[in-house]
């Protein structure tokens, strides 16, 4: 860490904070819905609402960044957290609780958008691995932190939405208390087109392969909290099963994916669907043994989950040429946040059908297509690039939604900020800088 930029420090100092405060409340909301009675299909619709904010956020207040600054977006944000967390406590209505975690994605974007520019403003190409390392290292355990809270209070009561409001809130404080300039920039050059027809039409299974990822992860978290409530798991359980099974997926990301870089990733993500296929099967009667053996059955679930979008980027970028990465990154992320969308309102209608072992049929059911259609795509077509020739592998951050900014991060191409035009024009790249 002391070899890193002195501003990263107090931005992680940040992301501890806000994560910590992220992993609880999505925890959180989940168990007081099934304390609170509320039907299934409306926790599946929460997730849907956030995840929508989140997309919406994610374009529009990137050129409030550009506009007002990183430091000014990054306290808006976590004030508006902030309130909204508080908010969900205060009044306890599904109805208020959408409009809530609607303006709670988009903030939650808002957030991620500062934090991982900022980060990849400040890397450079010698140590941008290193604090890419950190990032998802950090990202992980304040999750997972944040999950294990929930054991502080009891949460039919006000106090734990108090706590991740006053997490939120403590974000604010090392960016408040120090003089720091925002994130330096650099001339780059401008970046290639790509449609997302030909995207598809070179890389099928990364496209796929991230819109399911986008239906599994916001699933899974929108609706394992309200499983556990609704096979008799107590509290404590609920956020053990959490925590325990976020911590697995840092060690698959980094184990899996030095597995791709030897052979067809398309075959490494086929074998991942496999293992989410059976494990959602065997999930559902391991719940009925022992909560350990749910546990370790999960797990195995879980490290293939978390990693499916990462495994996906990556295969896309080996068939993209480095001009186009910017343009497809944003396309990729689009299919996610279409899944993300998706994915949880659609799990609580079967859960509505089939009882709380409905989570498992649609993730295996997910699973399972994606398995279908690469198996159909390795029939129909051998790669044209030997294994030699991949790209090498690099982890993301599995748990919170993505960002575009993610992925500048990657040690594989410099850091680029870009935009959205909506106007039609092409996507833009630029110096940025503010002092405060």
């Amino acid at each position: 860490m002391r070899s890193l930029p002195a501003t990263l420090p107090i931005l992680f100092l940040c992301e501890i904070s806000f994560l910590l405060g992220h992993g609880l409340i999505m925890t959180l909301l989940g168990v007081r819905m099934s304390l609170e009675s509320f039907p299934s299909q409306m926790a599946g619709l929460l997730m849907s609402c956030f995840s929508l904010g989140f997309v919406a956020g994610s374009y529009w207040l990137e050129k409030r960044i550009r506009s007002v600054g990183h430091i000014r977006v990054f306290a808006a944000c976590a004030a508006l957290l902030a309130a909204t967390a508080i908010l969900h406590g205060l009044w306890v209505n599904p109805w208020a609780w959408l409009v809530w975690r609607l303006f709670g994605g988009a903030a939650t974007a808002g957030l991620l958008m500062v934090m991982e520019s900022w980060v990849s403003g400040e890397s450079t190409n010698e140590n941008r691995g290193r604090v890419l390392g950190w990032y998802l290292v950090i990202s992980t355990l304040s999750l997972a932190g944040g999950q294990w809270m929930l054991n502080a209070a009891d949460p039919g009561t006000f106090v734990l939405f108090s706590v991740a409001g006053i997490l939120f809130a403590l974000s604010l404080v090392p960016l408040s208390i120090h003089r720091i300039h925002g994130p330096l920039r650099g001339q780059h050059s401008a970046a290639a087109k790509i449609s997302l027809a030909q995207l598809f039409k070179r890389a099928p299974v990364g496209l796929t392969g991230a819109f399911v990822a986008g239906l599994m992860v916001q699933a899974f978290f929108a609706m394992t909290p309200f499983y556990g409530q609704e096979i008799g798991l107590s509290t404590g359980q609920t956020a053990q099963f959490m925590s325990i099974t976020t911590l697995v997926a840092l060690v698959a990301q980094w184990t899996l994916g030095r597995v791709s870089d030897r052979f067809d990733r398309r075959k490494v993500i086929l074998c991942m669907a496999i293992v989410m296929t059976i494990s959602g099967i065997l999930i559902t009667f391991a719940a009925r043994s022992s909560f350990w053996l749910l546990v370790f059955v999960a797990s195995f679930h879980t490290a293939m989950l978390h990693t499916l979008y990462s495994l996906s980027l990556a295969h896309t970028h080996d068939w993209l040429e480095p001009e186009e990465t910017i343009q497809a990154n944003g396309k990729i992320l689009m299919c996610y946040g279409v899944g993300s969308v998706i994915g949880p309102f659609s799990a609580s209608l079967l859960m509505d059908i089939a009882g709380p072992d409905g989570l498992w049929y649609f993730l295996g059911a997910a699973a399972l297509s994606l398995a279908a259609f690469i198996l159909y795509r390795l029939w129909r077509r051998e790669p044209v690039k030997t294994p030699q020739e991949q790209e090498p592998y690099t982890p993301m951050v599995p748990l919170v939604e993505s960002t575009h900014y993610i992925n500048e991060l990657d040690p594989r191409h410099g850091p680029i900020q870009y935009e959205l035009d909506l106007d039609g024009h092409d996507w833009e790249a630029g110096p940025d800088r503010e002092a405060a």
